[in-house]
């Protein structure tokens, strides 16, 4: 390619305009999707053609491009989603949003072509010059693409770039069927992790009846500890725990995952045995609070008055602990299965710090629960 062609003196001078105009499209789509958070994206990316990868386009025997402004891609941005439904919400929001030229705009996701093979996007044109916050030295023509895809498909795309071919028939044989094999895969894999993520939404969605009628069998973990912090056998040890430390008692859950895998490590692992063991072992609970924070305060700075409120579900933190404890008389036992509990949690590569801690902790306990000592005779 000449270094005189029209085509990239003239990109030479719009290329500043350009930037900003790729900015501004970069600008109206995040904050579009923003309004949505339903809509959950991966990234948002934008980029701006380079002069060399330019020259090299305007060269390609099978294109032809009279024009600059007939390259559609000078500006370019990536929406990339999670999940293949994502790809056409995020659709619905450019097309009821953006300046698009639909009569440019390319679904290649292959829809309804059994033998689509490879590379799958959403592909919408955009009028730069009409977006907002557009430089008015725009050539009203410039154009911009934006691609929507799933994070699968992104992999996918960049591979396919790293390899090296673009179109079906020059890949040798082998390769292709091999490639057609994992495009497949890929694909069934996008499909799968929308069906898990519904299957988790409809088991959450039944989660609040099925403990109701059920509450002994539903097993501990991540989905049904939400509702199991709304029982009211766990909200009024809570609000007990609340009271000891002179909180209110917030919204936020005690970090979740922890805390279910906490129950599970201490044996607690059914809605119905967190409910009773919360009932049954209020008093005991109720006890642990203050030792429990005097000795944080000390080892980790983790004062109640750094908390501002306490959080949901703190009553079940102490049962794990609870439960552990009433396990066995003799205190080199509750040591032990504490320190089990730490190694499993927080301590996995550090034994000696998880012992350490379930000492002091051992011994916090036992002190708070200890009766004063008689004063001495005479």
């Amino acid at each position: 390619m000449d270094a005189a062609d029209p085509r990239l003196s003239e990109y030479d001078r719009a290329a500043p305009d350009l930037a900003r105009a790729a900015a501004a499209l970069h600008e109206a789509v995040a904050r579009l999707l923003a309004l949505r958070p339903e809509i959950k994206v991966h990234s948002i990316t934008m980029r701006q053609k380079s002069r060399g990868s330019l020259a090299g386009k305007l060269a390609l025997p099978d294109r032809s491009y009279p024009e600059l402004w007939d390259v559609t891609d000078l500006v370019g941005l990536r929406v990339i989603t999670y999940f293949e439904d994502g790809v056409d919400r995020v659709a619905e929001v450019l097309e009821g949003a953006l300046p698009l030229a639909l009569e440019d705009s390319v679904d290649k996701r292959g829809r309804g072509d059994p033998g689509a093979f490879g590379y799958r996007s959403l592909h919408y044109v955009c009028r730069l010059a009409d977006l907002p916050g557009a430089p008015p030295g725009l050539a009203a023509n410039a154009r911009g693409e934006v691609q929507v895809r799933t994070v699968l498909e992104h992999a996918w795309a960049e591979i396919e770039h790293d390899l090296g071919y673009k179109a079906r028939d020059v890949v040798p044989a082998p390769v292709r069927r091999r490639l057609s094999r994992l495009a497949g895969l890929l694909e069934l894999a996008d499909q799968e992790f929308l069906a898990i993520r519904t299957s988790l939404e409809d088991y959450a969605a039944a989660l609040p009846a099925r403990i109701a009628a059920e509450g002994e069998s539903v097993a501990v973990d991540r989905v049904s500890l939400g509702p199991l912090l709304a029982c009211e056998e766990v909200l009024e040890v809570d609000r007990e725990v609340a009271v000891r430390l002179g909180l209110d008692l917030g919204d936020e859950p005690f970090f979740p995952e922890y805390l279910a895998r906490m129950l599970l490590a201490a044996g607690v692992d059914t809605v119905g045995a967190a409910r009773r063991g919360v009932a049954a072992r209020r008093d005991a609970i109720a006890a642990m609070v203050l030792p429990y924070f005097s000795f944080t305060s000390r080892a980790w700075h983790l004062a109640p008055e750094r908390m501002g409120r306490v959080y949901r579900g703190y009553s079940l933190f102490f049962l794990a602990h609870a439960e552990l404890l009433a396990s066995s008389a003799l205190r080199i036992d509750k040591v032990a299965r504490l320190a089990r509990l730490y190694r499993e949690l927080d301590y996995p590569d550090d034994e000696r710090a998880a012992q350490r801690v379930a000492s002091a902790l051992v011994d916090a306990f036992s002190a708070a629960a200890s009766p004063p000592s008689a004063p001495p005779s005479g």
